[in-house]
């Protein structure tokens, strides 16, 4: 059948090009497909079951707006057609609608009851709302109306990998894989629960099945060289990053763990290189700032480094862990107003976590500002009542300031937690020898100060009795001896 044949116009080249569509569709060839659909629509566009077919067909390509329209005119032909709802509902869902996608499911539910679809696909509308209980209930639902729905278990496993829930979405995901082997990505959800709960072994074993099914996965690729990287197997990292690479030259992704891997072999160079690829090609991909900075601060290339910290912070994440590091690095080149920026938006992420009250209070420390450190690291203390690096700042900026029993307090608490450590018994030692020549100085300051207010009004000046006897606190000397 020639070109020249479809474009006749007659509804019978149309129903050719829509079986020739679906045989498209089959193949996997869906971009074609879909330009069959077009021209077959494009004669006679009354068709619901082109039109839907057109929105499956959308969705393989992951367009999903274009999907919905198309999901839409087929209802507007056909609207009580299930699996038409059914298919809105769900890219409602993926295009976060989820009012809309309820609302659809419930129309379903209200026409069939029976429609297992409508339960079992809802089940991750309410999980991406955080309604795991409804979630759940989808589940049970679902399954009185078909036991052994393999996308059931699959989408109740999501919702309880997001609550991580671990062990629990492992046994659905396997439940899944037992129903529906070929069920797309289960190997690679299977492994990132492992991964998530801490078995990097057994997540290394399900990625590399993933790979062996799906060896052009780019997703999995990148998270199975990402673990390698974490488990020091940099080899085959850095192997599953050029495999990418040789897929997609410009997955700024790949560049960026490759310098991870450059950076773990000490090569600053090739890092450096790899890094600035990544920069190039996506310049607020996070992170990649700050490891420029990084390789720049270990080659001595002060202004380079604070150039690439400054635009990290800029588009940094709100992620704690990556406000912690960026912090650290900034309060190192001296930097220390961004640095505090850092570890305040760390803790607005994570008010429980000690260490970036910790960090916080050095630079305050730093400052001169001894009044707010300190009160940071109480607040340390109040999530960490052993954290040894507060107690000895506290200790040792009381005992600067002649708060002796306050210094003698923390101190000994330090003591009792790491009594081997003779740092402790010497601090203690230090404020008890500080308290008695204290106290034995008092009588001689005092005999000073009455000798020289009695020569001074001799001389008929008087002198505030705040200016008599002053105790000077080197505030540089203190953030030089306080504890990272």
């Amino acid at each position: 059948m020639t070109y020249e044949s479809y474009n006749r116009g007659d509804w019978a080249d149309a129903e050719g090009r829509a079986e020739h569509a679906h045989e498209l569709y089959d193949q996997g060839n869906c971009t074609e497909a879909l330009q069959e659909l077009d021209a077959a629509i494009d004669i006679n566009p009354h068709n619901a079951n082109w039109l839907f077919n057109k929105g499956l067909t959308l969705d393989s390509l992951e367009r999903y707006q274009e999907a919905l329209q198309a999901y839409k005119l087929a209802q507007e032909l056909d609207g009580d057609d299930c699996e038409i709802l059914n298919c809105l509902a769900i890219d409602y869902t993926r295009l976060g609608q989820y009012d809309l996608a309820l609302e659809t499911f419930e129309q379903i539910e209200l026409s069939q009851p029976d429609f297992e679809p409508a339960y079992c696909n809802r089940i991750i509308t309410y999980a991406e709302l955080g309604q795991h209980d409804k979630a759940e209930e989808m589940f049970y639902l679902a399954r009185q109306i078909k036991e052994n729905c393999p996308l059931c278990y699959y989408n109740i496993g999501n919702s309880l990998f997001s609550r991580q829930q671990y062990d629990r979405a492992v046994w659905c995901w396997r439940q899944t894989k037992k129903l529906d082997p070929t069920h797309p990505s289960i190997d690679y959800r299977i492994a990132q629960a492992y991964w998530a709960k801490g078995e990097p072994q057994k997540a290394k074993e399900f990625f590399l099945r993933e790979l062996r099914r799906n060896p052009g996965d780019v997703e999995a690729l990148l998270d199975t060289g990402i673990l390698l990287l974490e488990i020091s197997e940099l080899e085959a990292a850095r192997e599953k990053f050029h495999r990418i690479l040789e897929l997609n030259p410009k997955h700024a992704q790949a560049h960026h763990y490759l310098g991870e891997f450059y950076l773990h072999e000490s090569n600053l160079p090739q890092a450096l290189e790899a890094f600035n690829q990544a920069a190039a090609l996506d310049p607020h991909l996070a992170g990649v700032h700050y490891r420029l900075g990084e390789c720049h601060l270990l080659l001595g290339q002060e202004a380079n480094a604070r150039e690439h910290l400054l635009l990290e912070l800029r588009c940094a994440t709100n992620h704690p862990e990556v406000l912690l590091d960026l912090g650290c690095l900034l309060q190192q080149i001296g930097q220390t107003a961004e640095a505090m920026t850092c570890f305040e938006r760390a803790i607005e992420s994570d008010p429980d976590d000690p260490r970036p009250y910790h960090n916080l209070s050095l630079c305050y420390y730093q400052s001169g500002l001894l009044e707010q450190g300190a009160d940071l690291s109480v607040r340390v203390l109040e999530r960490d009542p052993q954290h040894l690096p507060a107690l000895h700042n506290l200790a040792y900026i009381h005992l600067k300031l002649g708060y002796f029993d306050q210094a003698q307090k923390y101190a000994l608490r330090a003591a009792q937690i790491a009594p081997d450590q003779p740092l402790w018994t010497s601090l203690c030692r230090t404020i008890a020898l500080r308290r008695v020549c204290h106290r034995s100085l008092r009588p001689i300051l005092r005999l000073a100060v009455l000798v020289r207010t009695h020569l001074l009004g001799r001389q008929g000046t008087k002198t505030p009795p705040q200016e008599a006897f002053q105790i000077v606190v080197d505030s540089q000397s203190i953030s030089d001896d306080c504890q990272v």
